[in-house]
C-alpha cells in the first residue's frame, strides 16, 4: 500500500479510487493499524493510533501526536498554496534525513480547521504499511488445534510432577542422612536371604557412661 488517502470511518480508512498504479482501482478499506514511515530514509515517522482526521483534497493526514523522529520547526511559515493563503504553519522534518514531511499549522483557513494544531503528514511524502496485511487469512485460521493447548497442559503437569518428585528423594536423602548420623555413622543392613529377619544394629554405649555401672549382671536381675 503506497498511501492512504480518505477519510475515517467507523470501519476502517476508506480508500476512495486513485489514479496511483500501485492500487487496485476499487475502493479498499483498511481495518488494521497503519505505520507511516519517510519515503526517503523509510523512518519511522507516525501510526494511525494517533489518528485525528485526514483532507484528501489537501493530501493530508493529521496524527494527535509523532514520534521523536518527526522535528517541528521553530520559526512560523506562511502558506502560498491556492485555498491556503494566509495560513501559518511549522514546517515538520524527519529527524534522520531532513526531509520535509508535513506541516503543523498554527491558524488555517475553514476547511482545513480539522487540522489545526496537529502534525498534518503530506501523503506524498510518506509510505504506509498496514499492519497484520502480509498474513493474507482470517484470524481463526492463524489460531493453533485445539491438540495444542492440550498437549501444552499436560507438559505442565509433567514437569509439575517432575519437580514434586524431585523434591520427594531430596527430602528422603535428607532422612537417611539424619538416620545415619543418629546412629553413629553405622547403617541399617538389608534383612538376610535366610528370613531370619533384619540384623542386629552395631551396639554402641551410651556416651559419658562408666563402663561398670552400666554393665547389670543378668543373675541379679532376675533374682537368682
Amino acid at each position: 500500500m503506497d498511501s492512504l488517502r480518505g477519510a475515517y470511518s467507523g470501519g476502517g480508512y476508506e480508500m476512495p479510487d486513485s489514479n496511483n498504479s500501485a492500487r487496485d482501482n476499487s475502493d479498499e478499506a483498511i481495518n488494521g493499524p497503519v505505520v507511516l514511515s519517510c519515503t526517503k530514509c523509510r523512518t519511522i515517522v507516525g501510526d494511525t493510533f494517533a489518528y485525528v482526521a485526514s483532507l484528501p483534497e489537501r493530501n493530508y493526514i493529521a496524527l494527535q501526536s509523532v514520534p521523536e523522529s518527526v522535528v517541528c520547526g521553530k520559526s512560523k511559515k506562511m502558506a502560498t498554496e491556492k485555498g491556503e493563503e494566509n495560513s501559518v504553519y511549522f514546517e515538520l522534518t524527519c529527524a534522520e534525513c531532513q526531509a520535509p514531511i508535513g506541516r503543523r499549522y498554527l491558524t488555517t483557513v475553514e476547511d482545513m480547521d480539522s487540522i489545526r494544531n496537529c502534525f498534518a503528514l503530506d501523503m506524498d511524502k510518506v509510505i504506509t504499511y498496514e499492519l497484520g496485511k502480509c498474513l493474507g487469512s482470517k484470524q481463526s485460521e492463524l489460531l493453533p488445534p485445539p491438540e495444542f493447548y492440550v498437549s501444552v497442559a499436560m507438559y505442565k503437569e509433567m514437569t509439575k510432577l517432575r519437580e514434586n518428585l524431585a523434591a520427594l528423594a531430596a527430602h528422603v536423602q535428607k532422612l537417611e542422612l539424619t538416620i545415619y548420623r543418629n546412629n553413629g555413622g553405622a547403617s541399617i543392613s538389608p534383612r538376610t536371604s535366610g528370613g531370619q529377619g533384619p540384623s542386629s544394629r552395631k551396639r554402641t554405649q551410651p556416651q559419658g557412661l562408666n563402663p561398670e555401672i552400666y554393665h547389670v549382671d543378668s543373675s541379679k536381675r532376675f533374682g537368682r
